[in-house]
């Protein structure tokens, strides 16, 4: 209620939400959720228990219908002010982080599906906040203004392949399966993009270009699991026994 009459301007009766109090009713539960969750470890109260799953609940189902829907300025004609600093910030990547964080806070203390779906989440937010804020500066304010030229096109797939190989330098660098799973996701969502998108709308240099710098990314990560990983993981060679007298 809050945080409805401080956006709303104490209009607490206005019939529609909008972008700017979706996202802080979404980071709001999300903080409150991780906060629950390292609570009812300490206390084993049913009450912070349920607490966090409900809350967790109330910030995916807003995250969904209110953020990716109702109030995504890439589907509604939504003014998004400065270009970085902005409703885009607020409503997708501040939210992914908290979810994020959430993921690791329940890490090991409920289901792997649970922990798992709750990354995905964070995965699905950031990569909407990189898409919108690229969508922002190539159409201004209003997000559904204009047409997607093809240099727009291709700087959706440099964003999202330099993001999924820095989600695969996480995971080589902290061990994590978690993050070099999200990173094959998104390469994986990038190559799509690239034989159905990028092949029938870029022209000339930017086609190439788009499909020069995804053969070489996959050829660099090929060398990077050859190299890296499968040595990595490789069982260290048994030590060779003297022969007896």
């Amino acid at each position: 209620m809050e945080i409805r009459h401080a956006v709303n301007g104490g209009d607490v009766y206005r019939d529609t939400a909008g972008l700017t109090e979706t996202a802080l009713q979404v980071c709001a539960a999300l903080a409150m959720a991780i906060g629950l969750e390292r609570l009812r470890l300490r206390t084993g109260s049913i009450v912070h228990n349920i607490g966090a799953v409900v809350l967790t609940a109330f910030a995916g189902l807003a995250a969904v219908f209110g953020l990716l829907f109702l109030d995504n300025p890439a589907i509604w004609q939504i003014a998004i002010d400065r270009e970085f600093v902005n409703q885009i910030l607020l409503g997708y990547a501040m939210p992914a982080v908290l979810a994020l964080l959430l993921s690791y806070a329940m890490a090991g203390q409920r289901s792997v599906f649970y922990a798992n779906s709750i990354a995905a989440a964070a995965l699905i937010l950031a990569l909407s906040y990189v898409t919108l804020e690229i969508r922002r500066l190539y159409h201004g304010p209003i997000l559904t203004a204009g047409e997607t030229g093809g240099a727009e096109q291709y700087t959706y797939s440099i964003a999202w392949l330099a993001f999924g190989v820095a989600l695969l330098g996480i995971g080589i660098a902290v061990n994590s399966q978690r993050a070099r799973l999200a990173s094959a996701a998104v390469i994986a969502l990038t190559i799509v993009k690239a034989f159905l998108i990028d092949m029938s709308t870029l022209t000339g240099v930017y086609r190439a270009l788009s499909f020069m710098c995804l053969g070489l990314v996959l050829v660099a990560i090929g060398w990077l699991y050859q190299r890296v990983l499968f040595r990595r993981q490789r069982p260290p060679a048994a030590p060779a026994t003297q022969p007896s007298a």
